[in-house]
């Protein structure tokens, strides 16, 4: 069987929290480059501005990366941008078969963030990218 070339992957990130889309960006970033797969970029303010971006390409890349992260606060706004971003993300995923893996991290506070996002540690940004070459592959078979 021939492997299929694939076109790019786009990796959509919030930069809410600068450092942490750094950390996740170099992760899915170096895992692509392993792999030697295109990629581009582009960026929103706030994770509730990912699921805009994935609609609007969503004929444009052979598979997703979506990274951001939202941190539970003193009011129930956290819940709010949580629900409406994996709620949105996953549907255009699921009713478009859209190749994609995310690390929108949801955490109590920003040690989690950094913790789960640094690439010396659990690196998801690695493994979100991992997840959306996994699922461009399972297209091919």
């Amino acid at each position: 069987m021939v492997q299929k070339e694939y076109k790019k992957v786009l990796i959509i990130f919030s930069n809410f929290y600068p450092e942490i889309s750094k950390n996740l960006v170099d992760g899915a970033e170096s895992y692509l480059q392993s792999k030697n797969i295109s990629f581009e970029k582009k960026s929103v303010k706030g994770s509730l501005e990912i699921p805009f971006l994935l609609s609007k390409f969503k004929n444009d890349y052979s598979g997703f990366v979506v990274l951001g992260c939202v941190i539970k606060g003193e009011t129930d706004h956290y819940k709010i941008v949580r629900d409406i971003s994996f709620k949105k993300i996953y549907s255009l995923a699921y009713n478009e078969s859209l190749p994609l893996g995310s690390a929108l991290l949801v955490v109590n506070n920003y040690n989690q963030a950094v913790e789960r996002s640094d690439i010396e540690k659990k690196n998801l940004g690695e493994q979100a990218a991992l997840t959306c070459c996994d699922l461009m592959k399972s297209l091919d078979e």
